[in-house]
């Protein structure tokens, strides 16, 4: 797992350290119990690694303010990140992700320096679910009307829900391939001149209101396991990672 967008919630640690913390205020611990908790799940080896803690404090803070709950200690150190530049070591200079990196670094300064909204009660979170098993055929209906395909290879359960862990599909078209076509189609491969390569995609946040996007489909490709980490992509960004790290325009 790691970065697959310059955003400040497009890295993985980013994501968990913003879910983790609603989900602590949710089943009713205060923000600095929830803060408390999450740094030492995190433990201190990754905290020592600067760039690593860098992105905690930062989503951390983020997550915070969003909640009406920013801490001064947490504020202090996100703002010791940003006005450091150290974040931004991660990211070659003079290219195109640097600025865009650099230029959410800066909205997030001005964000924590604001007035924050008002606290309020967070409610505890339903737990995702997955009705899919190894070797179905997930489709997706792209924004432009298209459809992608996902080969799910399995399932990963955590405290927020069970999630299907899936391999893009070589194949982009309107109307879902025959059952003996699907069984021939390759993994997509992600763009060679990015950061790193993506082969398995673990997708969460799938809620109702957003089930109009998938589309069944009739038919099995087997499952080809690989012990290897899953880049988290939120359902709701699908678009937009497949953009980034596919080309799918």
């Amino acid at each position: 797992m790691g970065a697959w967008g310059t955003g400040i919630f497009q890295d993985d640690t980013a994501c968990d350290v913003r879910d983790s913390y609603r989900d602590y205020l949710g089943e009713g611990m205060s923000g600095p119990e929830a803060t408390a908790r999450i740094l030492k799940e995190l433990g201190a080896g990754l905290m020592a690694d600067r760039h690593e803690a860098g992105v905690v404090w930062m989503a951390l803070a983020a997550a915070q303010w969003k909640k009406g709950r920013l801490e001064d200690e947490t504020k202090a150190q996100a703002l010791r990140v940003i006005e450091s530049g150290t974040d931004l070591e991660r990211w070659s200079a003079g290219t195109k992700d640097y600025a865009k990196r650099k230029a959410a670094l800066e909205k997030l300064r001005e964000q924590l320096v604001s007035p924050q909204p008002e606290s309020r009660k967070v409610a505890r979170r339903v737990l995702c679910e997955s009705p899919w098993k190894e070797g179905d055929v997930l489709g997706y209906r792209l924004l432009d009307g298209r459809l992608v395909l996902f080969n799910v290879i399995g399932n990963r359960t955590d405290k927020g829900g069970t999630y299907p862990v899936c391999h893009l599909l070589d194949w982009v078209g309107v109307e879902v391939p025959e059952k003996e076509a699907l069984r021939t189609l390759g993994v997509m491969p992600s763009r060679p001149d990015h950061k790193h390569q993506i082969r398995q995609i673990m997708i969460v946040g799938i809620k109702p209101r957003g089930a109009k996007r998938i589309v069944a489909v009739e038919g099995h490709v087997a499952a080809e396991k690989q012990k290897i980490p899953s880049t988290v992509v939120f359902f709701k960004r699908m678009d937009e990672f497949l953009r980034e790290w596919f080309r799918i325009e």
